[in-house]
């Protein structure tokens, strides 16, 4: 903002508030005696014409809330132009709140250096296990945008004040194709006590048709919101969509190859439904912690579950290292890391995790 227009509004505000001041200690009745240069102000080669609101700067008072409202009306109607540069010069940028990391690498590649995209859920957990703190709140609060998972891959969400109108679900394409829970349980374990496994499967981007609606749904946000910016979000979106085109494309095709044979995967937890339907293969699951270390009662499970159900493959969350390799000297079930790409990983792209997990479960089931 010019200095001479910053000056002119440090001046009105000085001046208010001497008013008020004032307004506490007069005597005279409560009937303001002003008057006011009814012209407009206009900017000449960047000065504020001191005929605007001259009275600002002596009229007589005895100033009472009613008066200051009407003096701050007189000198919004009366000067437009200066209010308009002033409001355009603090104007905010975009900045969209995340909840997920897929979320992250979509919007943060198609937004680039436009907007400001930021992760909310703290770093070291995920959305289903996360508490949001204050701060975490009222960064969602002050966001231009929103952008969820869905899928009750939020359940803290029934729990936080968050502006409904600029919260967006990315899944709200295909509320259809959700998979529901039929056996959703509570455990204890962790510092956090109880723990709940939701009623719909969250992992939807496993599935690349799924990503490929939520990256249109993102798509669309940050073309509302950073219209100068079309081209590039455009450009970008185009290419991942290319990308997950491809992805699934190698899923249609293992799934013709495994179709002569049954295919049964035991899953950890109840997660990877969308890459099994997708595949055509039956999965079986049990209820491994999400967070906190494994016990002898959890690695029990497994095995039981291994002898009871005769799987084909086991998949386990990739960030189950030790129990993978528990398994892989125990058992002779091919066992597969899935990463669930929840987590921020600075050396690889969405695209290319997702990729790994096909890769390595081609490699399983083709043995």
């Amino acid at each position: 903002m010019p200095y001479r227009l910053q000056n002119f509004w440090r001046k009105i505000v000085r001046r208010l508030v001497q008013l008020g001041r004032d307004a506490t200690t007069s005597r005279e009745p409560l009937v303001e005696r002003f008057e006011l240069s009814r012209q407009p102000c206009s900017l000449v080669r960047g000065d504020v014409r001191r005929s605007a609101p001259a009275a600002i700067f002596g009229w007589q008072h005895s100033a009472d809330p009613v008066s200051l409202l009407l003096v701050m009306t007189s000198l919004l109607l009366g000067c437009d132009q200066a209010v308009e540069l002033h409001e355009s010069s603090i104007s905010r940028r975009v900045t969209i709140a995340v909840t997920s990391y897929p979320l992250l690498a979509m919007a943060e590649e198609m937004a680039g250096d436009a907007a400001d995209v930021e992760l909310v859920v703290s770093s070291g957990t995920t959305s289903p296990d996360w508490k949001p703190n204050s701060s975490a709140v009222q960064k969602m609060q002050q966001a231009t945008r929103i952008l969820i998972s869905g899928g009750d891959y939020e359940p803290w969400l029934q729990r936080v004040t968050v502006p409904r109108s600029r919260l967006i679900d990315t899944s709200q394409g295909f509320y259809d194709q959700f998979v529901r829970i039929p056996d959703a349980v509570i455990h204890q374990h962790g510092p956090d006590g109880n723990h709940s496994h939701p009623g719909v499967v969250w992992a939807t981007w496993l599935d690349p048709q799924l990503a490929t609606s939520q990256l249109n749904q993102t798509r669309d946000v940050l073309l509302s919101v950073l219209p100068d910016s079309e081209a590039n979000i455009h450009k970008v979106a185009d290419r991942l969509a290319e990308d997950f085109r491809r992805l699934d494309d190698r899923l249609k095709e293992m799934a013709i190859v495994t179709s002569d044979g049954a295919v049964t995967v035991l899953g950890d937890a109840p997660v990877y439904q969308y890459l099994t339907k997708r595949l055509g293969w039956e999965l079986k699951y049990i209820h491994l912690p999400s967070v906190g270390p494994l016990t002898d009662e959890d690695r029990a499970s497994i095995q039981t579950a291994i002898a009871e159900y005769e799987p084909t493959v086991v998949f386990l969350r990739s960030t189950l290292e030790t129990l993978q390799d528990d398994l892989s000297r125990q058992s002779l079930v091919p066992i597969v890391p899935i990463d669930l790409c929840e987590h921020a990983d600075d050396q690889q792209t969405l695209v290319r995790r997702m990729s790994q997990n096909l890769t390595a479960i081609d490699g399983a089931v083709s043995l």
